[in-house]
């Protein structure tokens, strides 16, 4: 059998390239780019410390390399669950911690400026 365009004297039209279809796409759908991939979870936590010895108060690093931090901006979580970023000063004490056997640094850290009220007399 002939076609009508092969009778007629017609070219065959060009095929253009489609994209072959993967399992469970439905004709008429757009493809989606794959969601995300979830965020990782920190290896360090920095987190505010009493400091006994000078009053005040000092932060504490915690995980596998604690003492790489001096002189870094870091999140520093607080008890309530806010997060405040602090400059490290300096590294006082790198150890182990008794309670869960990790490593843990103590840094003193940049105070910021306080912006005080001027009162009028």
């Amino acid at each position: 059998m002939t076609t009508i365009r092969e009778h007629v004297g017609l070219p065959e039209p060009e095929q253009e390239d489609v994209p072959e279809r993967e399992p469970g796409d439905e004709p008429g759908q757009e493809r989606t780019a794959p969601a995300p991939a979830a965020p990782k979870k920190a290896k360090h936590r920095a987190t505010y410390a009493r400091d006994n010895k000078k009053g005040g108060y000092m932060i504490r690093v915690a995980g596998p390399t604690p003492e790489a931090y001096a002189g870094r901006d870091v999140p520093v979580h607080t008890k309530n669950g806010g997060v405040h970023t602090e400059t490290l000063d300096k590294l006082i004490w790198v150890g182990t911690d008794r309670e869960s056997g990790g490593r843990v640094a103590l840094y003193t850290f940049v105070a910021k400026p306080r912006e005080l009220e001027q009162l009028e007399f």
